[in-house]
């Protein structure tokens, strides 16, 4: 039997293992931003500054709202534990939703998926080579979540004491919220996964190879954020049932955000790339003994080929990089006697 304590004490466990892994992740996905754009450019132009960056600032403002919200998960253990009328209630505190504790986790809740949305529909427009008419319908999604996340804040501002947080006013407005994000976390996931498996597939193909490997599923789960898409999914289901668990799944949303889309970055500078240009490598055996057949007398000849490799562009990044120089292999024939084979 779910209780309101069990379930805060099983939050406050999960969320703090989690903002553990977020902070380490997010962490790491700073640096790898900071060390890549150092290595672009020596002295970049104000555009190309890191804090221009899409994805850092994006980063940053995880980092500030994921933590924020963990800790007054941690202080509202405590004010339910011993600030809260001597530790006597417990149940009732965590039961009241228009606490200032409460109401301002749910501020948090909401920015970072605000955040979280608007990262997802930066990398669709990455992804699928800046088209802008892809990230209408996410755009539109994220406007509405925006305005019904601020109406959910305001709606538990003004809670009644005792009142329960599954009474019809709330429902209508929490699960049109969810239902915006979920929308657009469906979205991203399928379009970003679907980018990526037509890619691969044209790759497979064209080098004769088949099926897909463990590591592909899993740049596919990471690329889309679908971590990202079930966290919201099972919010979703566990409020609509009228679940306790709903606040368990709520407030571990700005953590399962965090790391879905900080896998992404440190994903990337872990070398695992994905692109839509295909790289290939060319081995070029030239053996020193040649022999040509040149009618006598021929003037010494200089022969050079150009063999050049696609290099992967980096989609991930918002971060303007210095294009690659294509690798130009010259190959010099010496000069070979005029005797016939």
């Amino acid at each position: 039997m779910l209780s309101a304590i069990s379930v805060n004490l099983a939050l406050t466990c999960v969320e703090s293992a989690s903002f553990g892994i977020f902070f380490v992740l997010a962490v790491t996905s700073l640096a790898v931003l900071v060390v890549r754009h150092s290595n672009g450019s020596a002295s970049p132009p104000s555009s190309e500054r890191i804090w221009a960056s899409p994805l850092f600032i994006g980063t940053v403002l995880l980092l500030m709202t994921v933590t924020a919200h963990w800790i007054i998960t941690v202080r509202r253990l405590f004010e339910a534990f011993l600030y809260n009328d001597g530790g006597a209630n417990p149940a009732t505190y965590y039961m009241t939703v228009e606490a200032p504790t409460q109401v301002a986790a749910t501020t948090f809740v909401v920015a970072s998926v605000i955040v979280g949305d608007i990262i997802l529909t930066y990398r669709i427009w990455v992804v699928w080579d800046r088209r802008w008419s892809l990230i209408v319908f996410p755009i539109l999604c994220t406007l509405g979540y925006v305005a019904m996340g601020v109406s959910v804040i305001q709606l538990y501002a003004t809670y009644k004491p005792n009142e329960s947080p599954f009474v019809q006013a709330a429902q209508r407005r929490i699960i049109t919220t969810a239902a915006l994000t979920l929308t657009t976390n469906i979205y991203g996931t399928a379009s970003i996964s679907y980018r990526i498996w037509t890619s691969n597939r044209a790759l497979k193909n064209d080098n004769d190879a088949s099926g897909m490997g463990l590591s592909e599923a899993l740049v596919i789960f990471i690329e889309s954020a679908a971590l990202y898409t079930t966290w919201t999914l099972f919010f979703l289901l566990s409020y609509s049932a009228n679940s306790l668990l709903e606040a368990f799944a709520f407030h571990c949303i700005p953590a399962a955000t965090g790391i879905s889309f900080m896998l992404i970055i440190v994903r990337v500078g872990l070398g695992l790339h994905w692109s839509p240009a295909i790289t290939r490598s060319l081995d070029l055996h030239v053996s020193t003994s040649v022999a040509v057949r040149k009618p006598p007398p021929c003037a010494p000849r200089m022969v050079s080929l150009n063999v050049t490799k696609t290099v992967e562009r980096e989609t991930d990044f918002a971060l303007r990089r210095a294009p690659e120089k294509r690798r130009e292999v010259d190959v010099e024939l010496a000069k070979y006697s005029s005797a016939e084979v």
